[in-house]
């Protein structure tokens, strides 16, 4: 995340409103692919390339623990979090539950014994050492909005006076109100998946590569990547593994195991 001074520092008046022009655009109901681009955009400008967003209801435990998220977390660290079970000792899943003040990673790392300190050990391998979650609230959901400071100095107290991170909490309304239109968006037709698409959904439901999924369709890589990026558009999703989710929640694949979600970048 870029360092700064002050609030003010750096900031013209004409960056200010189109800071809030963004904020407001995403507030707007529009289609999931540009909403989510839009965010994508939005946050990377702020400063935050890494984050993570969910908001549902409290799910029972033997449910994904990845489903319906919006992230540009490791890929690696999302395995090994749903993989190793980590959801059982999330101390950033527990606190948004039940805080509705931020949790700065850093100061609760420090505080962090037992297994919650395992869990923060696991996250700093995996390159989120430093960041700050903030709990989002709609109706009856619960869920939070994470992001990782490349800056690692930035400590609690310097993060609730850096720019970024102010404007971070100022983005909160707006973010729920995007949110908000996209859970209330009705249900795009999902019928028209040819046989072929369903076929590598299937297979990437089930943790294939699309190099596995090309020796196991006896076709080329390329044509795999073609059939998924024709079901991502078909299904309204950004990514493959939301793809698979969307067509699984559709009954439209079966799978036996499905792989970790995660975003691939823009």
């Amino acid at each position: 995340m870029d360092k700064h001074h002050s609030p003010a520092c750096g900031r013209t008046q004409a960056e200010r409103a189109a800071t809030l022009t963004a904020f407001t655009s995403l507030a707007k109901d529009a289609n999931r692919c540009d909403w989510e681009r839009l965010l994508n955009k939005v946050l990377r400008q702020l400063g935050f390339g890494s984050y993570l967003i969910s908001l549902g209801p409290v799910a029972p435990r033997d449910t994904d623990p990845l489903a319906g998220l919006i992230t540009t977390f490791p890929k690696r660290w999302l395995e090994h979090y749903r993989g190793d079970g980590l959801i059982e000792i999330d101390p950033i899943l527990r606190h948004c539950r039940r805080e509705l003040v931020p949790l700065f990673w850093d100061s609760e790392r420090r505080r962090a014994r037992g297994r919650s300190r395992h869990f923060w050990e696991q996250r700093e391998q995996h390159g989120l050492r430093s960041g700050v979650s903030i709990p989002l609230r709609y109706e009856m959901l619960r869920g939070t909005l994470s992001v990782a400071f490349d800056d690692t100095q930035i400590t609690e107290q310097k993060g609730f006076s850096n720019p970024a991170v102010y404007q971070l909490f100022m983005l909160i309304p707006y973010l729920l109100a995007g949110i908000r239109h996209q859970l209330q968006r009705p249900a795009q037709p999902r019928q028209d998946l040819t046989p072929k698409e369903m076929d590598c959904l299937y297979w990437a439901s089930e943790g294939k590569t699309s190099w596995e999924i090309s020796h196991i369709l006896t076709c080329s890589e390329r044509t795999i990547d073609f059939h998924l990026l024709n079901a991502r558009r078909k299904l309204g999703s950004v990514s493959r593994q939301q793809a698979v989710s969307a067509a699984v929640a559709c009954g439209l694949v079966m799978p036996t195991v499905i792989s970790p979600t995660y975003r691939c970048q823009k």
